[in-house]
């Protein structure tokens, strides 16, 4: 589909210039920065700019900017969307995608509506992405003579697993972790173990983190595999874990199984010492699945001057074309539906259980839509750090959280 600005209105090309703003590794700005250049070929009359920020300072610096100057398109993941639409500076899309004849049901129900609120959608998705791939060394699997892992197993299998595949040295120091993760707050071990963190997800009124006790047996999990059976490490101790968020210790095969998502894919078909796979995270203790996922899309600022070329172009970003163009580097999930479910995305190369993800889309849960979640995740982050050290147990932990959260309410997004 060959797109050209103003195409669905009919009206002549006009002169706009366009800022968009975003983030990513080198590689992922290069597959933006080639459909920006596409974009502007077909639409000679239009002059993009791409403005980046790191991932971290991300959202300060996009709400600093919008109080000075203006900008037109924005990138937006699934936990930073609730830090604009608090805001109000992002654009409700309906009117637009209505006069275009965009489909909505086209993409995944569940990314989709994490970008809409109150009948309003404000970010038109690029990519789903659930935190549920457990990539594993079949090297190491078969050096322990342990089978490859199958996508119903369950806590205790997982922990078996781990135990199996772990390799020491004659002393007794581990050469081999059975298992890493790349995040810092266990969301995985919570979801999955049905925990939450607010009272609800779209309107939160409560915390609910530390009085749901579904929600302190995954934080326990996660403290067992660490200091009871250790398997893992803690998050300080995992090398590279700010940088590379741990992917080294898989990649360079100091860890036989890593838990993350699919933007590790690129990297890792570059290891040439072992074969590996891919298999979905283990079912929790009642035989539920369910993992916190990432996504992301985008949007129109509010006070955008050129909001019908700015639309053009995120219809573009977002398009089917530019899906097969973002495919090709195997760094996301599309989301919209008949292209992840398409040949290629499950291109038979590494990870050859990709299908899984698929599958995946149906289990995934996003943390609260609320202004202060980013203020209120870095507390609680911060409140388990002892935890994963070993210096407080879990129950502890809570029990300190609980009067600190209680005074930290969610902001919700003002009528």
């Amino acid at each position: 589909m060959a797109f050209r600005f103003f195409a669905s209105s009919g009206s002549k090309p006009k002169e706009a210039n366009i800022l968009v703003f975003s983030w990513g590794d080198l590689e992922e700005n290069q597959v933006l920065i080639d459909l920006i250049n596409d974009f502007m070929k077909l639409n000679p009359s239009v002059k993009v700019t791409l403005r980046r920020a790191p991932y971290a300072k991300y959202s300060e610096t996009v709400l600093a900017f919008h109080k000075s100057r203006s900008l037109d398109v924005l990138f937006v993941e699934v936990n930073n969307f609730a830090d604009f639409y608090h805001q109000k500076i992002l654009e409700p899309l309906d009117s637009y995608a209505k006069a275009d004849r965009l489909d909505f049901t086209d993409f995944y129900p569940a990314v989709l509506d994490r970008f809409t609120s109150k009948k309003q959608t404000y970010v038109i998705p690029r990519d789903t992405a659930p935190w549920c791939l457990v990539y594993y060394n079949k090297s190491a699997f078969d050096e322990a003579n342990v089978p490859y892992p199958k996508d119903d197993w369950n806590w205790d299998q997982f922990v078996e697993t781990a135990l199996k595949v772990q390799k020491k040295g004659v002393s007794g120091e581990v050469l081999r972790w059975g298992f890493i993760e790349d995040k810092t707050l266990p969301s995985a071990w919570i979801f999955s173990a049905g925990g939450t963190f607010a009272d609800d997800v779209h309107q939160p009124t409560r915390w609910t983190f530390a009085d749901d006790p579904r929600t302190l047996k995954g934080v326990q999990f996660r403290y067992d595999l660490i200091h009871k059976h250790k398997v893992t490490l803690a998050p300080s101790q995992i090398a590279g874990f700010t940088v590379s968020e741990g992917s080294d210790m898989f990649r360079f095969g100091s860890a036989a199984m890593y838990l993350s998502g699919l933007k590790w894919t690129p990297h890792f078909r570059e290891i040439k010492n072992f074969k590996w796979d891919v298999a979905m995270l283990p079912k929790g203790p009642s035989g539920d699945r369910a993992f916190s996922t990432g996504g992301s899309g985008y949007g129109i600022s509010s006070q955008s001057k050129n909001k019908q070329a700015a639309w053009e172009l995120v219809r573009y970003l977002t398009s089917e074309e530019a899906e097969r163009k973002r495919m090709a580097s195997g760094l996301a999930q599309p989301a919209l539906r008949k292209m992840a479910d398409s040949n290629l995305f499950l291109d038979k190369k590494d990870p050859l259980n990709k299908k899984i993800l698929i599958d995946a889309v149906q289990y995934v849960k996003y943390f609260p839509l609320c202004g202060n979640w980013q203020e209120v995740e870095n507390l609680i982050t911060a409140g388990l750090e002892r935890v994963w050290e070993g210096d407080e147990t879990p129950a502890a932990a809570m029990e300190k959280l609980r009067p600190i959260l209680r005074d930290h309410p969610p902001l919700v997004v003002p009528k």
